[in-house]
């Protein structure tokens, strides 16, 4: 994956350097922008110098909007996280948390010691422990001139002289904006009406302290580990990706020595520029939602020349705009209204990619999957399987307007209780999507588990709308994963040899089965859904809340025994309501002579019964509808029509 960012970096960083004599071995500054975080904050302050004779006069503070286009003016280049000073004396202020109960007054003291603490660490710092020493050591050395390093100390000296003021002015603009703001507030300077990034010598310093970095724990005439070669000096210090920390002797390979961190992960400098401008351009470009994640797709080209990258990038970039200008709409998997999976399967599998998704972790950032070489072979199979399952239920339930999504299988593997704040499925819906994706088998039992828990749920909280929308969901996710052919089942259902009159539907039944029972308790819960519904209609109950007889199905907790003393039940009761007629009369009969032809003991669990229970009553307005038509039962009217 990490070789994929890098050789990607070395396209886009190569295409730039086409009208440039020089390589990009050595050449930070050519590749400045490579070392620039991207600025995600809500509003950028800058800090107002103006030189005079007697040195810089503080001009107060501007706000102003972020843009992208200013990114290399701003010249944000986080370093460590915390208390640690950042590449260049630009800083995050993220806005305080505050309490309801809080007065305004106590409110602007926890923005005031917020913006103090920071501008301390970030600003104060950055000039007295980085710039003032690294001007006087670069003028000793005759890299700098005698004038600017002048410059960098009068920009010092006003910063002190002025803290108090500057302090003041940030936290009262980010106390009049405090409601608007939802993040954060970049700090930066403008001396002279131009930002710190138009001066050569904040550049120089910044790379300068990037390369101090990197120097504390490196190597020479050692080899690469993304590009193989030996070079003149590779770091450990690269992060880029900061899938590990060197902060704690622990994480270090080699002695727990900081000297030794390179052997953790040595990167030459050209590759680092690499793995910065392409993991850049990914997060620019080719990230997207999954949910309640986010993921770069990072394409991986086997014959990865120029001509093939420039094509593929292209495309990718030109469909993304097109979608968001409205001019191009494509199937989706995900709720990414941006998602370009489907333009992905349209390619031939002379490219891959790699979907990974990463979370900030103290300081650190933890991947929690990452599905490496998927083909657009497998994608377009992945949307073949959509689109199947779409067209099937669309018609069986005649509803056009059903859309096969990840979102189906999110809905049950999201909180494992409703009352929940948190999701705590999360790793169970990721190891779901990468057997999607990798095509590896997902056991139906397991699923089978986590059906029945979100159906029960919606028994006990009489969300009668949420049961049949829940279970609709659950037949369409068996239905993908089978025609995928990645469905485990446990052995016997080889399709249901047992013919009956409603076989046009059963037959459609994603989880097949030789045990007469399966089809006998489909139908048995068909009977069901049809007396629920003449009890909500007759009983005026409230929309979406389950009717009376609903206490017998125990809290879809059912049993052999339940199903078979449930179908009298059910006929005793439509019975009492005068609408037991021919239709449900043949409903009734079938499924009493399935259960007769099933062996003394099913051997289905209770889960394996109350979900195909469950199902019947899904399709019960379907098998109501076939058994009037059967038995020319048509003129019958009922209350729950």
């Amino acid at each position: 994956m990490i070789e994929a960012v890098a050789e990607l970096g070395k396209f886009l960083v190569e295409g730039k350097s086409k009208t440039s004599s020089k390589t990009c071995d050595g050449d930070f500054s050519n590749n400045i922008s490579s070392f620039l975080t991207p600025v995600e904050s809500d509003k950028v302050l800058l800090i107002c110098l103006e030189q005079k004779q007697s040195g810089f006069e503080y001009c107060g503070v501007e706000p102003q909007n972020p843009l992208e286009s200013r990114a290399q003016f701003y010249l944000f280049s986080q370093g460590a996280k915390g208390g640690g000073t950042n590449f260049s004396p630009a800083c995050i202020l993220t806005k305080p948390k505050t309490k309801r109960d809080m007065t305004q007054d106590e409110v602007k003291q926890a923005i005031r010691e917020n913006v103090e603490n920071v501008f301390e660490k970030k600003v104060e710092n950055w000039f007295s422990n980085k710039a003032l020493p690294l001007a006087k050591k670069l003028s000793k050395q005759g890299d700098i001139s005698d004038k600017d390093a002048l410059f960098i100390q009068s920009i010092s000296q006003a910063v002190e002289n002025n803290r108090e003021k500057i302090i003041n002015h940030v936290s009262d603009h980010i106390f009049s904006e405090f409601e608007k703001l939802k993040s954060s507030v970049l700090l930066t300077f403008l001396i002279d009406g131009k930002y710190i990034g138009e001066y050569e010598i904040f550049k120089r310093f910044l790379l300068e302290l990037i390369k101090e970095k990197a120097e504390k724990s490196s190597s020479q005439d050692k080899t690469c580990c993304i590009c193989k070669q030996k070079r003149e000096n590779v770091s450990g210090t690269v992060n880029v990706f900061k899938f590990y920390t060197i902060d704690k002797p622990g994480f270090i390979k080699g002695g727990f020595s900081s000297e030794n961190a390179w052997k953790n992960f040595p990167v030459c400098s050209s590759c680092q520029i690499h793995l910065s401008e392409g993991r850049k351009f990914l997060e620019q470009n080719l990230q997207f939602k999954f949910y309640n994640f986010k993921y770069l797709l990072i394409p991986k080209l086997l014959f990865s020349t120029s001509a093939a990258y420039s094509e593929v990038l292209n495309i990718l970039q030109n469909t993304q705009k097109e979608i968001r200008l409205g001019e191009k709409t494509l199937d989706k998997i995900t709720d990414d209204e941006n998602e370009i999976l489907e333009t992905l399967s349209t390619f031939n599998d002379s490219i891959s990619v790699t979907f990974l998704f990463m979370v900030p972790q103290m300081g650190a950032e933890r991947i929690v999957l990452m599905i490496e070489d998927v083909f657009p072979s497998h994608l377009k199979n992945i949307f073949d399987a959509k689109r199947h399952t779409e067209k099937k239920f669309r018609k069986l339930f005649d509803n056009p307007d059903i859309v096969f999504t990840f979102q189906q299988i999110k809905h049950f593997f999201s909180k494992s209780n409703r009352l929940r704040k948190k999701s705590d499925l999360d790793s169970y819906f990721l190891e779901i999507t990468e057997s999607i994706f990798k095509k590896k088998p997902i056991d139906f039992q397991f699923l089978l588990t986590h059906f029945c828990r979100r159906l029960q749920d919606s028994i006990a909280n009489n969300d009668f709308f949420d049961f049949y929308n829940s279970c609709s969901y659950a037949m369409q996710i068996l239905e993908f994963l089978n025609s995928l052919k990645i469905l485990k089942l446990k052995g016997d259902e080889c399709g249901m040899s047992v013919e009956t009159p409603f076989d046009e539907i059963l037959n459609e039944f994603p989880v097949a089965s030789k045990n007469p029972a399966v089809k006998g308790i489909i139908l048995v819960g068909a009977l069901c859904d049809m007396l629920l519904r003449i009890q909500s209609a007759g009983l005026k109950k409230a929309p979406g809340r389950m009717p009376p007889f609903a206490k017998n199905l125990k809290g879809l907790r059912l049993k052999q025994a339940d199903i078979i003393s449930l179908l009298p039940k059910i006929e005793n009761k439509l019975m009492e309501y005068s609408a037991f007629g021919k239709a449900k009369k043949l409903v009734a009969a079938t499924a009493s002579e399935l259960l007769l032809k099933a062996p003394a003991d099913w051997k289905l669990s209770s889960d394996e019964v109350s979900f195909y229970f469950a199902c019947g009553m899904n399709l019960g307005q379907k098998i109501r509808d076939l058994a009037k038509k059967l038995t020319n039962d048509l003129d019958e009217t009922e209350a729950e029509e």
